[in-house]
């Protein structure tokens, strides 16, 4: 009987819990845990491919930051690398938090794109460790098996009411892009600490509806880590019935933000400025960006539609990728 109380006892130690200091939580196989609020690990997503008119394909990658507040930041090298090699160095060091009402939920979706040739057979893997615990995932063409060949296949044509993606350019006459693959500006902003740097760009929604004002939202894409980034919206507030801010909540709204009064100003991360249509500024948007850190630094720029009711993240579309690179010295 001793014998027998023993082994029980001895069964019962293996199953107590350990100590909650010792508990690594974020590191836990158990999927229906909660999450925790904060120390969570950040995951790259393949969000699916577009066929270029070149016969080229771009993936489209994102992200979900799995904190409620914690900006996550992993510079490129062992802990953020693209394979193959060819196509590493583009990716985003900076992970915010973000949430989405609908679909949308904590994933940030066509962040960037990696164009591959119309003959590229293979994956492209994005690979990102977090206080040592790693992610990765394929982008490809094609999936498993012979059922479904063209399952990552996102549409380009329009959505329920009309949507499509916008279109961006950083030049009032100059070329224009539409879609996740993005503009780069043709030109290297350079500044020093604390001093504003202004840009400007112009952007035009598209549809087969009657079209309108785009948002913009402004994000730090890359940089020094640590390295902060205060922007200031110089657009103008449209006039009064041109359409809601983005940035709302529920199916077709943007991040879950405290609103911003419409006007020039301070922009937090994720905070969506309704572009003007008409005037002096009609599709024009302009901010400027401070700096705390020397280094170098991509801004993206997102230019959306999501003012419409057929347009928001969770359904891959309606938006526009811009770039902007800045040097920030003494």
């Amino acid at each position: 009987m001793a014998i027998t109380l023993g082994s029980v006892l001895v069964g019962l130690a293996t199953l107590a819990p350990l100590p909650a200091e010792a508990q690594d939580w974020t590191r836990r196989e158990f999927p229906l845990a909660p999450p925790n609020s904060s120390g969570n690990f950040v995951a790259p997503f393949f969000d699916g491919w577009f066929e270029n008119e070149d016969g080229t394909y771009a993936f489209s990658f994102g992200f979900m930051n799995r904190n409620d507040e914690d900006l996550v930041e992993i510079p490129l090298g062992p802990n953020n690398f693209i394979e193959p090699a060819e196509f590493d160095g583009g990716q985003p060091t900076s992970f915010p938090v973000v949430s989405y009402g609908g679909f949308g939920g904590p994933r940030e979706r066509g962040v960037f794109a990696i164009v591959v040739p119309a003959d590229f057979e293979g994956d492209v893997w994005w690979t990102l460790t977090t206080d040592g615990y790693t992610t990765r995932v394929p982008g490809r063409l094609e999936s498993p098996g012979l059922i479904i060949k063209s399952a990552y296949e996102l549409s380009t044509t329009p959505r329920a009411q009309g949507s499509l993606r916008p279109r961006i350019r950083f030049s009032e006459n100059g070329p224009d892009v539409i879609g996740i693959e993005g503009m780069e500006s043709p030109e290297t902003l350079s500044t020093t600490v604390g001093e504003p740097v202004e840009v400007e760009f112009w952007a035009f929604d598209r549809g087969e509806r009657e079209l309108q004002g785009v948002n913009m939202t402004l994000w730090k894409y890359s940089g020094p880590i640590g390295g902060e980034i205060a922007f200031e919206s110089l657009v103008e507030a449209p006039p009064e019935g041109t359409g809601r801010r983005g940035g709302g909540f529920g199916f077709g709204g943007g991040r879950r933000v405290a609103p911003r009064p419409p006007g020039p100003g301070p922009v937090g991360v994720g905070q969506s400025i309704l572009l003007p249509t008409e005037g002096d500024a009609g599709n024009m948007g302009s901010f400027t960006a401070s700096f705390d850190t020397l280094g170098e630094y991509v801004i993206r720029i997102r230019i959306d539609n999501f003012t419409s009711g057929d347009s928001a993240a969770g359904n891959q579309c309606c938006w526009s990728n811009g770039y902007v690179r800045v040097t920030v010295i003494e």
